[in-house]
């Protein structure tokens, strides 16, 4: 009996070691792959407007968001001279009506623990 405690008290050791080596090989790999993406993401994610906003304005007339283009985002200021039109382009563009879920799933891979 103690000798089969041992062989498992080696064999757990054993593939710990395993684990933390693949642990390791894990985070080299996720490090490369942010290097290769760019280690630096722009991430823009617009709130739905609060209750007292809703009253007060029309909605998010001045922000369009491209339906086919998740990385872009329009916004219409008004200026003297009319409406003038500032393009942004972000790494993803979160609207509104967007969940946590979303949001999460987008930025899962970034987050180590």
């Amino acid at each position: 009996l103690r000798a089969r405690a041992a062989a498992q008290a080696l064999r757990l050791q054993e593939q710990e070691e395993r684990l933390h080596g693949l642990e390791m090989e894990r985070r080299r790999l996720h490090n490369l792959v942010q290097e290769l993406k760019g280690n630096i993401r722009v991430f823009c994610r617009v709130r739905p407007l609060l209750a007292a906003e809703k009253e007060t304005q029309k909605g998010l007339e001045h922000l369009h968001f491209p339906p086919q283009d998740n990385k872009a985002l329009s916004h219409i200021g008004r200026e003297r001279r009319g409406d003038v039109r500032y393009d942004f382009s972000f790494d993803r563009v979160f609207p509104p009506a967007a969940s946590q879920e979303e949001v999460f799933e987008e930025i899962a891979l970034l987050v180590q623990v």
